[in-house]
């Protein structure tokens, strides 16, 4: 037992340590970022990492609903829609990381209309348990819940690498979306401190991304086959957000307390990625897309932790 867990200390120890080699200019100094560079400047990161690229990038659909298009982008267009929380492993031959936590079912509230799968957050927390980080695409009750009030807290936050930016948001959350942190629990948290790009393991490079929240990145995935992802996290609840470039409502962003002049960018850079085509662009809730994306065998179906 000693042994492992000074195993799995040295590896988070060593994620630190590169992250404070990869220090660029703070992102706050730079011009738009999200620019037509990122995308090649992200690939030479990745391509500079020595190792095993991850075989596959899974999916888990942990709550799934369904509600009018209009209350997930600024459309007009009032159709009904399935939405999902999900979540994510990135899988190589003999370890993992998990990309998300969700929240278990007290989160979604007694009225909600919405199907938890208790099964499925399960797995999760097994998964979580088995891996070889955690991280949060960004710090909403959504995606950060799963930790702060799992059952298995000391073990999985142990592993959960969370930024500088999402530690302080958690613990002096500026609304309701945000699950709170007693600070008297930070401490189990390693904290990852990265400027922009942060190369978090062969294959997976992180992108820093402020806007929807104060702390939310994102994650390239390129996997061994060659295949190239965007975790986007929330930049759109769904692909009708990056295919047109257009944000949230905007009683969403204002309940959300989003920056939309750092959003815009962001979305525009996603939509000229997606329409590239060579890289495919991965949202947590638009469950339509993750189906899509599992019938092509992009993404699997269901999380693979055996050991």
């Amino acid at each position: 037992m000693r042994s492992r867990v000074r195993a799995r200390w040295l590896a988070v120890a060593a994620v630190l340590a590169l992250a404070s080699a990869a220090r660029l200019a703070p992102l706050s100094a730079q011009a738009n970022p999200f620019n037509d560079s990122l995308l090649d400047r992200v690939r030479a990161m990745e391509r500079a990492q020595t190792g095993e690229r991850p075989r596959s990038l899974h999916v888990l659909k942990i709550v799934e609903s369904a509600g009018p298009l209009s209350n997930y982008v600024a459309v007009a267009d009032s159709q009904r829609i399935p939405s999902c929380w999900s979540v994510f492993q990135i899988r190589w031959r003999d370890r993992w990381i998990v990309v998300d936590a969700a929240a278990d079912r007290a989160a979604l509230g007694p009225t909600s209309r919405a199907v938890f799968f208790q099964d499925r957050y399960d797995r999760l927390q097994a998964a979580m348990q088995g891996a070889e980080h955690v991280v949060l695409t960004h710090e909403h009750v959504d995606h950060a819940t799963g930790i702060l009030r799992g059952p298995y807290f000391a073990t999985v936050a142990a592993k959960t690498l969370l930024t500088a930016e999402q530690l302080r948001t958690l613990l002096d959350p500026p609304g309701r979306s945000v699950p709170r942190l007693a600070s008297d629990s930070a401490a189990f948290f390693p904290v990852l401190r990265y400027d922009f790009l942060f190369p978090l393991a062969p294959g997976v490079v992180l992108i820093k991304a402020p806007g929807h929240t104060p702390g939310a990145q994102y994650l390239y995935v390129r996997l061994a086959n060659g295949r190239e992802l965007l975790l986007l996290g929330d930049l759109a609840w769904q692909m009708e957000g990056i295919s047109g470039a257009v944000q949230r409502p905007e009683a969403a962003i204002r309940s959300l307390g989003e920056d939309r002049d750092a959003l815009q960018p962001q979305l525009d850079w996603a939509r000229s990625v997606a329409t590239r085509g060579d890289v495919a662009i991965v949202l947590s809730h638009d469950s339509r897309s993750l189906d899509a994306l599992v019938r092509q065998r992009i993404l699997s179906d269901g999380f693979d932790i055996r050991p």
